[in-house]
């Protein structure tokens, strides 16, 4: 009886264990490594897809992704991520390939028309 409580509970999280480990294989190398980036730089703020952001007052980049054009994003990442953001934001020095990665991977996260 125990074990049928357990496998129970944990079904839904093996499932979405599975669909994430899915949906990370699909991205590319560049977009993976845009993710990791976001996931260590980002995330405290930002809700990486959809959901809810940590801060309030950040969209997750989902939203942000759908809201600014390509060209405004990389700009903003050019100069240290200023555009839109508060004071609380902080400012970026970007390594080599950062900004190309975070840019692919913010890529897969707009919705397509």
């Amino acid at each position: 009886m125990l074990l049928k409580r357990l496998f129970i509970l944990a079904t839904p999280l093996l499932i979405a264990a599975c669909a994430t480990d899915r949906d990370a294989n699909t991205l590319s190398e560049s977009e993976a490594k845009g993710r990791a980036f976001a996931e260590a730089n980002c995330a405290s703020c930002h809700a990486l897809e959809d959901g809810v952001s940590p801060n309030p007052n950040a969209p997750s980049l989902r939203r942000a992704a759908n809201r600014l054009p390509d060209w405004a994003v990389e700009a903003s990442f050019e100069r240290g991520v200023q555009v839109g953001h508060s004071m609380e934001m902080p400012v970026f020095v970007f390594e080599d390939d950062d900004i190309a990665n975070l840019l692919a991977y913010l890529k897969t996260l707009k919705e397509e028309d």
